[in-house]
């Protein structure tokens, strides 16, 4: 880790806690709820999804398996959490919310957007329009992973049409690259 200065390092420390104290997630329960954040985390990631894997929302929110583990069964418990086997994959666990879990979900999505629109509904248009500008810049900037400024890559399944766009940029490649013809393009398309 090579950073030009201390005094940069301990801004950003400084904005961490300024912040975290500011929204509140530093109480016990988030937005006087019986949630701590990772909770409402992931009770958020629940709610704005209609079913969601365990290594789905591992790989959303970055928590450990045993954590978040913990947390769903803790959903369960409370009866704010159903699962179901998956009809498309009879590995996988799809994740949804109840009723009862939809109820908890609304109120704390509720109180967090009354929250935040609290605090930002004092500022003049011009000041909000900064502190958003601010915030896209400061997310975008710290999106890149690594000091490499390597994108992230999420692989989804293959829909319709994704197997002969595949097939058709092989070819096309083989064509440019090694002056293949169209036969070979017709052998992978038969393998």
């Amino acid at each position: 880790m090579q950073v030009d200065s201390v005094a940069q390092i301990e801004a950003v420390r400084r904005f961490n806690r300024f912040y975290t104290r500011r929204i509140g997630v530093l109480e016990e329960g988030l937005l006087n709820s019986p949630f701590t954040l990772a909770q409402a985390r992931v009770l958020f990631e629940l709610g704005t999804h209609k079913f969601v894997t365990a290594g789905e929302l591992i790989d959303m929110l970055g928590l450990d398996p045993g954590y978040l583990s913990r947390i769903l069964q803790g959903f369960v418990d409370s009866r704010l959490l159903a699962r179901k086997r998956s009809t498309q994959d009879r590995r996988r666990t799809e994740l949804s919310l109840t009723a009862k879990g939809r109820r908890a979900f609304d109120e704390i999505d509720g109180r967090s957007r009354n929250t935040i629109g609290d605090m930002i509904s004092p500022l003049s248009p011009a000041e909000r329009e900064r502190l958003l500008g601010a915030m896209r810049s400061l997310e975008k900037t710290l999106s890149w992973s690594g000091t490499t400024r390597e994108l992230a890559v999420t692989v989804r399944p293959y829909r319709i049409g994704d197997v002969g766009w595949a097939i058709e940029q092989h070819g096309r490649w083989y064509a440019e690259e090694f002056g293949w013809n169209g036969e070979f393009e017709a052998l992978v398309a038969t393998l």
